[in-house]
């Protein structure tokens, strides 16, 4: 009896089928379509005989049939699917998503066929539970797919580094996770779960893009089939006893075939059969009624389900802008705390733009169109502003009519806020928070627009920390760094919020100052005004990094911005000239930028490049300016340098010495000068000539640790007397450390050198460094001399220097002796020994050979 009861329901739900399908009262003309169709499991595939089976070509058949279109099957992978479709090869692709970009190419109908989602699969004992759990994995995607270019989007926006694998077919995908070449898949729901068991994956809760699926047409054509096709569509939802949800109950389980009908026996008379026809009919609906409750709860739960745990925020409202829905994270983010323990709030009373999300009374939705936007919004909840990506579309009921509207939010916060704290870093110094060179070019440009300033006279000025090295090097870089952050904020709070401070590198900061007046006199006074302001500032307070103060000076270069074309390299060029000028005059200072600074820099660019060339040449040569004792007796000789371009002729070497001592030029000087010293001991020593010779050496070459021993070898190699060599240095040599200076002394002592204090008087000799370090001669500076023996300043620093070295017993020079007053009072005194043009001026070494020879010969005679 139960087998005669199922062949009766059967038959009867087939009758009643058959039956209203005969009775539609639309029907079209025969028509020829090339349908495209590409293996997507139970949504979509090829039957045996050709035709499009699958859900959706179950009801493009069915339509088909009742339409009597022919369709033409094309297989195809899915991105040459959507090729041919977009070329017009094919007239119909089935599971088509709606996205904008698609449809400035293909046509859609209104009524979606199918509501999907994509869900992602792994191999068991994966770990995958949310999207951030993908990061640094290999995802398959299907080429082409919405899914696809989802991903590209989504993925590098939360900062994650997962590798889109793009397949032809979402078949190749799950092979590949099987095989180990993959680490998940992203597939439609519908075929993962159909196909995921077959290749041993399980599926996860990483769910996300819920999508309707669409029959498509090439733009501008088949615009009947698309009207016939929602006119089907419409009335089948409408319908839960329709051939559409017989197809989708019939795909529901792979399991679940379509069967023949069973054939049955003549049972009893005819209005017997009627009866039991009639009641099995009846029995046959009503348990289908129940079947169809059930499975709409049971897809009523899942779909919950699934929304509740997507990381997009969606919410229903109807026409009036009350709320029907609200998956789990919107009412976590813009619900109160209770609304969300108990589940959704009363959807018929609240209002969806209470929370600012409302779509239903936008112009847009409201004519069916779907609106992209960036917004921002309160969370009630966590009391931030959130920025999401929003989508607000209309949801059309099946006559076409739209009542409701949905809205879907993205949470691009983290996104957005690493995108700005990106953009910030970029012009934006990390240690002190100014701004950058990037950022003040670009400030400087727009306070210069064309060359010509908005608001009057402007100034740039360029601050270097005066001996920061040595911090960094004697104590730590962390203490360097505080000493930056606590420069920065002096300089923010001692100019104005219109100006600007920007560190530009290491321990140089930069300010822009702007609206100094109209008055290009009057813009200069103010801006020097604030850059002394700027100076004492740093220099009157010490820094207290740690638990030692310092203080700090700065050299600060200041240049006037005119509206006369300057143009912001020109004005950072002058500050930058005027600073080094700064330096140079020993730091602690301000200079204005004056064109004698540009002439300046750009003797120095051609003495840097000529002076490398002429060490190599004839340019550069030795001159040698005797020293007389009281008695006349020659008691030494020191060596000048010398250099004489070919086209500037003779250039003084207070020009390149100190520009030598900048670069690594005063390395090779050195050594040259010491090699055409002992060249000279010896060519004196052939004439029986063995006073010293005195060369200066550079404080920075003395205190390289290479020195001494570089000194050994060139004595050893010459055969030159060491003990017949003196080494002339400055005061300031031994200032930063005395006990280092007197080692390397010491270390040369040894080697026979002695030493001799240069322009002594002059620099920051005091009596305790002398009596540690092993002096040999003290060099009166040419300024104490040039005012003998009539200024009584110059007369009582002149007596204090003799009479001390008298006591110490050291031996002194005086250089710069140009007349007898000034030798008459100097051999009154106990001066040692004397220098300058009355007695001889510098000569070359040859020159001055030539005349021992000539001396020595006429003596002879």
């Amino acid at each position: 009896m139960k087998k005669l009861l199922r062949s009766f329901r059967a038959r009867a739900c087939l009758c009643l089928f058959l039956g209203s399908a005969s009775l539609s009262p639309h029907a079209s003309r025969a028509v020829t379509l090339t349908v495209g169709v590409s293996d997507m499991g139970p949504l979509l595939s090829a039957a045996p005989n050709g035709q499009p089976a699958g859900v959706l070509g179950n009801i493009l058949t069915e339509i088909a049939r009742q339409e009597k279109w022919t369709l033409k099957t094309e297989l195809c992978e899915w991105r040459d699917c959507m090729r041919k479709l977009r070329d017009g090869d094919i007239d119909l692709l089935p599971a088509t998503s709606l996205t904008p970009d698609r449809t400035t190419f293909l046509d859609y109908h209104q009524t979606p066929a199918l509501q999907t989602w994509t869900q992602v699969y792994v191999r068991p004992g994966e770990h995958v539970r949310t999207i951030e759990d993908l990061d640094g994995k290999r995802l398959v995607t299907l080429a082409g797919s919405i899914e696809d270019s989802y991903l590209e989007t989504l993925l590098p926006g939360l900062g994650m580094r997962t590798r889109l694998i793009p397949a032809d077919t979402l078949v190749q995908g799950f092979q590949q996770v099987q095989a180990g070449q993959a680490d998940a898949v992203a597939a439609d729901f519908f075929f993962g779960n159909i196909t995921a068991p077959q290749y041993g994956l399980t599926g996860t809760p990483v769910i996300f893009l819920p999508s309707g699926l669409y029959y498509a047409t090439p733009k501008g054509r088949n615009a009947a089939v698309l009207r016939a096709i929602d006119r089907h569509l419409g009335a089948w939802k409408a319908d839960p006893d329709s051939v559409y949800y017989r197809i989708l109950t019939r795909w529901d389980n792979p399991r679940m075939r379509p069967a023949d009908p069973a054939r049955t026996r003549e049972y009893g008379p005819a209005a017997l059969a009627a009866a039991i026809l009639a009641t099995l009919i009846a029995l046959a609906c009503a348990g289908y009624a129940r079947l169809q409750a059930r499975r709409l709860r049971t897809v009523e739960h899942r779909l919950t389900t699934v929304l509740d745990h997507v990381d997009d925020l969606i919410c229903i409202e109807d026409d009036d802008g009350r709320r029907r829905y609200a998956n789990r994270p919107f009412r976590e983010l813009f619900d109160p705390p209770a609304s969300v323990s108990s589940g959704a709030p009363d959807q018929g009373t609240d209002r969806a733009h209470d929370h600012g999300i409302a779509a239903a009374g936008l112009p847009a939705p409201k004519r069916g169109e779907c609106i992209m936007t960036q917004e921002q919004r309160p969370s009630p909840r966590t009391g931030r502003v959130h920025t999401f990506q929003s989508l607000k579309l209309p949801l059309r009921e099946p006559d076409g009519a739209t009542g409701m509207f949905c809205t879907i939010l993205t949470d691009i916060t983290a996104r957005v806020q690493a995108e700005e704290q990106a953009r910030h870093n970029a012009f934006h110094d990390p240690l002190t928070g100014l701004p950058n060179r990037i950022l003040l070019l670009d400030r400087l440009e727009q306070t210069l627009p064309g060359g010509r300033l908005e608001a009057g006279c402007a100034a740039v000025l360029i601050l270097d920390l005066d001996d920061f090295k040595k911090l960094n090097d004697s104590r730590s870089h962390a203490i360097g760094d505080q000493v930056l952050r606590e420069v920065a904020r002096r300089l923010r709070e001692h100019t104005l919020d219109r100006d600007m401070v920007s560190r530009v590198s290491g321990d140089e900061f930069m300010v822009l100052l702007t609206q100094l007046g109209t008055d290009p006199q009057t813009g200069a006074q103010r801006a020097l005004k604030i850059a002394e302001r700027l100076r004492l500032v740093l220099a009157s307070t010490p820094l207290e990094p740690g638990e030692q103060a310092c203080v700090f000076t700065a050299s600060i270069g200041l240049t006037l911005l005119h509206a006369d074309g300057t143009t912001a390299s020109d004005a950072i060029r002058e500050a930058d000239l005027a600073m080094q000028r700064a330096k140079r005059l020993g730091g602690n200072r301000t200079v204005v930028y004056d064109h004698t600074l540009q002439t300046e820099f750009e003797q120095r660019l051609w003495m840097e490049k000529d002076l490398t060339l002429a060490l190599n040449t004839g340019q550069l040569a030795m001159h040698i300016q005797p020293q007389y004792a009281r008695d006349g007796r020659i008691t030494g000789a020191e060596l000048l340098a010398r250099w004489t371009h070919p086209d500037q002729g003779p250039v003084s070497p207070a020009l390149f010495v100190p520009l030598a001592e900048e670069t690594s030029l005063i390395n090779h000087l050195t050594y040259w000068s010491l090699g055409v010293a002992c060249q000279a001991l010896l060519d004196l020593q052939g004439l029986d000539e063995t006073y010293p010779v005195s060369v200066n050496i550079s404080p920075k070459v003395l205190m390289d640790p290479g020195f001494g021993e570089a000194v050994r070898g060139l004595l050893k190699r010459s055969g030159a007397p060491g003990n017949r060599l003196i080494f002339e240095i400055t005061e300031g040599v031994w200032i930063q450390d005395v006990e280092a200076t007197a080692r390397r002394m010491r270390e040369l002592n040894r080697l026979g050198i002695r030493f001799s204090i240069d322009d002594f008087g002059t620099g920051y000799s005091n009596l305790s460094s002398l009596m540690r370090l092993p002096i040999f001669e003290l060099k009166i500076d040419q300024s104490l001399i040039r005012n003998l023996p009539d200024d009584p300043d110059s007369i009582a620093i002149a007596r204090l220097i003799l009479a001390m070295a008298g006591q110490l017993d050291f031996w002194v020079v005086a250089e710069g002796v140009e007349d007898e007053p000034q030798a008459d009072f100097l051999a009154r005194h106990g001066c040692d020994a004397m220098q300058g043009y009355l007695f001889a001026r510098p000569m070359p070494i040859n020159d001055w050979l030539s005349s021992v020879r000539q001396r020595r010969g006429s003596s002879s005679r």
